[in-house]
This record gives structure tokens, C-alpha cells and sequence, in this order.
């Protein structure tokens, strides 16, 4: 009686740990999280206005927010916040835990619903040029959010690469079709549709199966270091498990651009840690692409978004200098040379960013891009040289073994 009683209560004790941990969190960075969602809130209603004049005419805007809603609704995650000892204390108890299950989908239903309908809110100038928001419309949003959820659920029970990879196609098309009838009001082939797709999925999960527990860890795990790597943007969070790709190909590469010398040891070292840790490889990759697509699109204005791309990079590599493990320190290399080593290292990623991101207005020539050029030179350089400057201390780095 006891054990089922715990049970019964697990899933609200466990959720409670989990906030009053990120309240911790939360509390010490509060001012600057504010800060910087009305920076990229500003930012991107900037854009987004620009975006919508840049669209052309002929492209229906129905297709372009159904796939927009699609790519919202693709990254998400069944929070079950089961930790890895679970599997010892209640695998056996599996059968009497589905409560807790239903309560884990109902939660991530919710925070996906909460996180969709605030950006439809956000982008509500879009929506009204395709349909009339209504009940309906919402009830129906709610419906493919709630589909979306049950299709992520049933991964877990996946045997091979190749039937994930036809999973994955089969949700993000059913997703897509079922957003795209919606802002069409094609009530027919949209119920026609989320019929056949909850058919299926009832038909799927009705099956008794047993819970793939390292999935859901795997879920709980990614979900949660989500969290911590936005926490770490602004302060650093102990033992931060990061994901790695050895990447030898550009391994190799930086092995031949780095001369074989003292002063280079340590721009040896965090460009070694910069290819192959990929928080850090994937946000330089990611930015980037984007900062190519909006000069390419808008190039009038494009320059102030890549100044604003090269602060975001800048500011988010910071962090790499507590990367470096406690016996690295020991090198007989003085903490100002390990200081300029990664300012330098810095310097020629952001310079290097800027050289593609200028590359990508050559189709737009004028003669205020060699100004453009110019400007962006020397931001770059008092960007690093001061701003950067001033938050790295290599030698109190949170080393993390």
C-alpha cells in the first residue's frame, strides 16, 4: 500500500523537483534573461515584418505557416522526468504506472500548446492574412499538437534506423497536411485526415507494450540538458554533460593551419574543443546559416542582423574557455598568454564568420559595402578586444572532468 501510495505521488514530487531546481536557476538570471528576450522579441518582429514583404505573391501563405508549424512541433519532447537509478526501482513496477505516464503526455501536451499558441499570438498578422482565428481553428491546433505529442510517444517503440526515418516522415507530412487543411478551412480532408491518424495511433498504443525505458531517459536527459545549456549562456552550470563528434576530417585541417609552436598550444586547444563539441560547432554552423540567408534576402538591412549574429556568436563561445580540463592548466604557459590564446582564437572564428556573411551580399553590389566591410572589421575587433576581453579568466575556469 505504501509503494503505491509513493507512486501515486511520484510524478508531482518529481515535477516540483524539477522547477525548484530551474527556480534556482531562474532567480540568480532573471534580469538577464528579460533582457534578452526583449532584444530577440525586438529583433525578430523586426525581421518577421521584413520577411512578409519579402515573400512573393504567389507563394500561399498557407504553405509557408504549416511548414513553420511543423518545424515548431518536430523538436519536441515527452517529459517523463524519470532518472536513470528508475529503472532498478520501478521497472518492476512498470504495470502500475500508467497513471504517471498519462500525466507526463498530458504535461508535455500542455507546454507544447502553451509554446504554439503563443507564437501563433506573436505572429497573429500572418494568420489573419490566410483564415479567421476562431474556436474552431484553435480546437483543431490543439488537436495536431495533442497527435504530435502521441507520434513522438510511440518512437520508443521503433526497432531500426530505417523504420524511425519512415516514422518521422510519415509525422512531419500528416503534421504538415493536417496545419495546411486547417488554414485552408478544409474541414472535409482535415477530419478525413486526423481520423485515419488517431485511428492508427489508438490501433498503435492500444497494443500492450513495455515501456523502453533508456528512451525515455534519453528523452528526460536531452530535455533537460535543453535547459541547461540556455542556463549556460548566462552563468555556468556544474557538469554540463556535452555532446562530441570526432570530426577528423577538420581536425586534420586545423592540425595543418596552426603552427607548431608555445604561443599556439592553447589555440591549438580550444580550436581541437571547438570542432568536435558540437553545442558549440552546430550554434557557429547554425547562426551562420542564417546570417547568409537574411543578407541574402534582405540585403538593404541585412548588415545590422549580421552585427547582431556576430554579438550571438561572440557571446555564446565564452564559455568554451572553462572547457579545459585542470591538468591542461598545468602547462608552463603564463594565464595572459592562455588569455590572448583564446581572445585570438575568438578573433579569427568571428572574422571568419563575417567574411561569409559579407560574401553572401556580392550579388547585391554597391559601394557601401566597402564601408559595410569597413564597420564590420573593426567591430569585430573592439568586440573581442573589449567586450570579450573582460569576461575571460581562463585560470578560474569550472573545470569538469
Amino acid at each position: 500500500m505504501g509503494v503505491l501510495m509513493d507512486i501515486k505521488t511520484l510524478w508531482t514530487s518529481r515535477v516540483q523537483e524539477f522547477y525548484r531546481k530551474m527556480y534556482g536557476y531562474y532567480s540568480i538570471i532573471g534580469a538577464n534573461v528579460i533582457y534578452f528576450f526583449m532584444i530577440i522579441s525586438i529583433v525578430f518582429i523586426y525581421y518577421f515584418n521584413l520577411f512578409l514583404q519579402w515573400i512573393p505573391p504567389q507563394i500561399p501563405v498557407e504553405v509557408i505557416l504549416s511548414l513553420f508549424i511543423t518545424l515548431i512541433l518536430l523538436p519536441t519532447k515527452v517529459r517523463t522526468f524519470i532518472k536513470r537509478p528508475d529503472i532498478v526501482f520501478l521497472l518492476s513496477l512498470e504495470w502500475n504506472l500508467k497513471s504517471y505516464f498519462i500525466r507526463s503526455l498530458a504535461y508535455s501536451f500542455v507546454i507544447d500548446a502553451i509554446k504554439l499558441l503563443s507564437i501563433i499570438i506573436i505572429l497573429i498578422s500572418l494568420f489573419l492574412q490566410t483564415t479567421n482565428i476562431n474556436l474552431l481553428i484553435f480546437i483543431f491546433i490543439l488537436g495536431i499538437v495533442f497527435y504530435n505529442i502521441l507520434m513522438k510517444w510511440t518512437e520508443q517503440w521503433l526497432e531500426n534506423q530505417v523504420q524511425f526515418v519512415f516514422h518521422r516522415l510519415i509525422r512531419v507530412l500528416s503534421t504538415y497536411l493536417m496545419c495546411y487543411f486547417v488554414f485552408k478551412s478544409d474541414w472535409v480532408f482535415e477530419l478525413i485526415l486526423m481520423s485515419l491518424c488517431f485511428s492508427f495511433l489508438i490501433y498503435f498504443i492500444g497494443k500492450k507494450r513495455t515501456v523502453n525505458w533508456d528512451w525515455l531517459i534519453s528523452e528526460e536527459e536531452s530535455a533537460l540538458l535543453g535547459n541547461y545549456k540556455f542556463i549556460n549562456y548566462f552563468i555556468d552550470v556544474p557538469n554540463l554533460k556535452r555532446s562530441f563528434r570526432k570530426r577528423r576530417f577538420l581536425t586534420m585541417i586545423v592540425k595543418r593551419c596552426i603552427s607548431y609552436s608555445q604561443s599556439s598550444t592553447f589555440i591549438y586547444l580550444y580550436s581541437h574543443l571547438f570542432v568536435r563539441y558540437n553545442d558549440y560547432f552546430y550554434l557557429y554552423l547554425r547562426l551562420t546559416v542564417i546570417g547568409i540567408f537574411v543578407n541574402f534576402a534582405m540585403p538593404t538591412s541585412g548588415w545590422i542582423f549580421t552585427f547582431l549574429i556576430i554579438f550571438a556568436t561572440g557571446f555564446q563561445i565564452i564559455p568554451l574557455q572553462h572547457e579545459i580540463k585542470q591538468w591542461v592548466l598545468l602547462y608552463p604557459i603564463s594565464k595572459s598568454q592562455m588569455k590572448k590564446s583564446f581572445l585570438k582564437f575568438v578573433l579569427i572564428l568571428l572574422y571568419a564568420q563575417f567574411i561569409i556573411l559579407y560574401i553572401g551580399r556580392f550579388n547585391h553590389t554597391s559601394t557601401t559595402n566597402i564601408y559595410y566591410l569597413t564597420i564590420g572589421i573593426l567591430f569585430v575587433y573592439l568586440f573581442v578586444n573589449f567586450f570579450i576581453s573582460k569576461r575571460v579568466n581562463v585560470s578560474s575556469s569550472a573545470i569538469k572532468e
